[in-house]
């Protein structure tokens, strides 16, 4: 007689799963450096866990592309830019097809959320990254989620993360930031008008833009005009307005 499946979750299972996500998003947020070296002794120190997760947590990673096997023992940190464009070309398609999806199978009230974190993002204090990048998280994968399409929306959630970050959005223009609004507002449009066509153009479109500007600013220093050091606000118009500077 067969003996009934065990489902039960081991600790140890647990750990590395907590493991993996926490080294995932310091690596993803620039906590660790590229190049930075990483041993299962201090990390599992660092973690509070025996070395067992930290183990496991490291080959996940590596299967990521975000860690590697050192020269010189252990693993070192990889930064995830170095695949930037293979993987932007994956989230033009995967994320073109989830609006696309969106805006065919999503129901009244995930549109509506979709257009209110748009609307959000265009009110945002320019200057808080922290909270835009939060937002550009959830509208991405809000517009995954309404798509209905469980797959889709696991492959969104493996890369959205990796770019839009606070440390990127921190050096991001006035006129760049404004762009990305627009493009969000314009993909959750086309999205709330049923437009499937129209949505997957505005997403692909806007990951193009994205692509850019994160190759302009791999390849030099920080711009003087960037948001933060210009302490952009939004009028009430939601204009970008500057707060710094001479008042009138």
């Amino acid at each position: 007689m067969r003996q009934p499946l065990s489902l039960k979750i081991e600790a140890r299972e647990s750990s590395s799963t907590l493991a993996y996500e926490r080294l995932r998003q310091a690596i993803i947020r620039g906590e660790f450096q590229p190049g930075e070296r990483l041993t299962e002794v201090t990390t599992a120190g660092m973690l509070g866990v025996s070395r067992t997760p930290v183990r496991e947590a490291f080959a996940r990673l590596t299967m990521d592309g975000l860690m590697r096997a050192a020269e010189s023992g252990g693993m070192e940190v990889v930064d995830p830019q170095q695949e930037l464009a293979d993987i932007y070309h994956i989230r033009e398609a995967v994320e073109g097809c989830a609006a696309r999806l969106a805006a065919m199978r999503g129901s009244t009230a995930e549109l509506d959320q979709i257009l209110a974190l748009a609307s959000a993002s265009r009110r945002t204090d320019r200057v808080d990254v922290k909270t835009r990048a939060r937002l550009n998280d959830e509208f991405h994968m809000a517009v995954a989620k309404a798509g209905h399409a469980p797959r889709v929306e696991r492959l969104v959630s493996d890369y959205h993360e990796l770019f839009a970050t606070p440390r990127v959005l921190r050096r991001y223009t006035v006129e760049e930031t404004e762009t990305a609004i627009r493009d969000h507002e314009a993909i959750a449009r086309a999205i709330h008008a049923r437009d499937s066509d129209g949505a997957e153009r505005a997403v692909r479109d806007h990951l193009r833009r994205a692509y850019a500007v994160l190759l302009k600013l791999e390849q030099g220093p920080a711009p003087a005009n960037d948001v933060a050091a210009k302490g952009v606000r939004p009028s009430r118009s939601g204009r970008p307005k500057a707060t710094t500077g001479r008042r009138k």
